[in-house]
């Protein structure tokens, strides 16, 4: 469930938006199916490009992790067996967590289903008396100019809460989100698409997907204003009035909560969009939305669940992370009520998450508390959420709090930062900011290391020394290939090595380069498909994508 009354501390915001009209035929029960394997997949390892776009495999390369069986879909045929038997639809997948959530009109085949030799089990996740949605919809298929004089008078009410962390810095050195994807799941985007604090980001094509989770449509513009205040606080630019902390970035916008209840399956739709995020190649998400109590109390979560790792957003994130992608997720607003605590997936083990402070760098009262109930230090950092300026939905800048705009404001930030270095991977980026906070040394968890300061960041970034640098004047040609490739360098590869992994991980060739400039690499016996190529020297490595056809 989303926390509004916490996240917005306005919960007629939400009762002010509205809920595009449909016809709902019948009652529909929203069952979510585990299974126990996927062996019947008629994907192959092979041919990753038919499941992972190519700037998902490409993310993959850059940071060495292997394609393995969760990035592979559910088979075709279980789905279908289960969709049959239940006389359902198929509302969302889990490719990672190898789950699916089927809409069915009743629960009398829930028996027969569980007998199925590839289902693990089953649970009840929602219900709708007049139905979800009746036929399942098709899926889509799948550099700003330069700006000067970045001060008040360009960010205009945005200027605190960017100034705060000298975010402008980044901004002065034309980091500006340029080419970098962020996805943003959220509840709706009312206005975006005729606002014109968004114009930029229309005109110049750079909402690159859209989806809606719950409808199962693309149709996230007329839903709910929340996703369009924390979309304003990253993508937004008006110059002298209002401009975001990524101006330029590209972005995916995922609706996922329902607006009228509080169930589970807000959870599966949660997972399916940051599948979809890390499928279309996203380098960071932002999730200003957070969950602990649903209405029905038996899929609620006690605050011991809530350790990192136990509820389905914690899990999707830590793997989100494990294939390359920035996860950053707000703390939630339960400081100032009973629950006192974070809200999920803010716990989770890999996640950067954020509190709320004011201008001051006092910690916010609502700004929920850590840390998670495995003891990990929670949150990470905090940035300003007390009265910061957003765009709503009629276009007005207007103040709001919660640590549901604090999210954004940092992931904006944080995207720019690693556009300096595109090559660091999440784990580290979360240590640099972390360690750029203004209490490091005292952390706490009311708002961890403190308000990032980007410009300390932006130096400890700048000083990693790059894998592509570190063999400047490298060529490996021809590339695809059929039978081999050249190895050039303008000097002699002293005590270096070469080795060429599959896009599993699996080192399929071997050999030592020691004291070479030119070298041919027979590789007409592997199959035709992605690989890596590494040449280390010493400690540090380098990495080409090799295609072989």
């Amino acid at each position: 469930m989303i926390h509004m009354r916490g996240f917005c501390l306005m919960l007629c915001f939400l009762l002010s938006s509205f809920l595009p009209s449909s016809l709902q035929a019948q009652e529909q029960y929203a069952v979510r199916i585990s299974f126990s394997d996927k062996n019947a997949t008629e994907h192959s390892f092979s041919n990753p490009e038919d499941f992972l776009s190519e700037r998902a495999i490409e993310r993959r390369i850059k940071y060495t992790i292997s394609i393995d069986s969760s990035d592979l879909p559910i088979p075709n045929n279980y789905l279908t067996e289960v969709i049959q038997l239940s006389s359902g639809l198929l509302h969302v997948t889990s490719k990672w967590l190898n789950t699916a959530v089927i809409l069915m009109p009743d629960t009398f085949e829930l028996a027969a289903i569980r007998t199925l030799p590839f289902v693990h089990n089953t649970k009840l996740v929602a219900f709708y008396e007049d139905g979800l949605h009746q036929r399942p919809a098709d899926l889509p298929e799948n550099e700003g100019p330069q700006l000067t004089g970045f001060g008040i008078n360009y960010y205009g009410s945005a200027w605190n809460q960017i100034h705060l962390c000298k975010g402008e810095i980044l901004h002065e050195l034309g980091l500006q989100g340029q080419d970098m994807l962020i996805a943003v799941i959220d509840v709706g985007f009312n206005g975006v698409d005729n606002l014109a604090a968004f114009d930029s980001l229309r005109l110049e094509g750079r909402i690159v997907d859209t989806r809606n989770f719950i409808e199962l449509n693309d149709s996230v513009f007329q839903y709910s204003g929340h996703g369009t205040q924390v979309l304003s606080c990253m993508a937004a630019l008006m110059p002298e009035t209002y401009v975001g902390t990524a101006p330029y970035a590209n972005y995916a916008l995922y609706t996922t909560d329902h607006l009228t209840t509080e169930q589970s399956i807000e959870e599966d739709n949660w997972v399916a969009a940051i599948e979809r995020a890390d499928s279309l190649g996203a380098d960071v998400v932002n999730s200003s939305l957070g969950y602990s109590s649903f209405d029905n109390p038996d899929d609620s979560y006690p605050y011991s669940q809530l350790d990192g790792h136990t509820t389905l957003v914690a899990q999707a994130s830590n793997i989100a992370t494990a294939k390359g992608m920035v996860v950053v997720a707000s703390a939630g607003n339960e400081g100032n009520n009973e629950w006192v605590h974070l809200l999920t997936p803010g716990d989770a083990d890999s996640a950067l998450t954020v509190g709320a402070v004011d201008y001051d760098k006092i910690v916010a009262d609502f700004s929920s508390r850590g840390p998670n109930a495995a003891g990990l230090m929670k949150p990470d950092v905090a940035v300003m959420g007390k009265m910061a300026a957003v765009v709503n939905s009629n276009g007005q800048v207007v103040q709001q709090s919660g640590t549901s705009i604090a999210s954004p404001i940092l992931t904006g930030l944080l995207t720019c930062l690693l556009q300096a270095n595109p090559q660091t991977p999440p784990h580290q980026l979360r240590t640099i900011i972390r360690a750029a906070g203004h209490i490091h040394n005292q952390p706490n968890n009311d708002i961890g290391h403190g308000v990032p300061d980007f410009s300390v960041a932006l130096e400890e970034i700048t000083s990693i020394v790059e894998s592509e640098e570190l063999s400047s004047g490298l060529l490996l040609y021809p590339n695809p290939t059929r039978k081999g490739f050249y190895l050039q360098s303008e000097d002699k590869l002293k005590q270096a090595g070469l080795r060429i992994l599959s896009i599993t991980g699996q080192v399929v060739l071997e050999q030592s380069l020691s004291g070479q400039q030119f070298l041919y690499v027979d590789v007409s016996r592997l199959p035709a498909g992605m690989y890596l190529v590494e040449i280390s020297m010493k400690s540090e490595r380098q990495f080409k994508k090799l295609v072989l056809q």
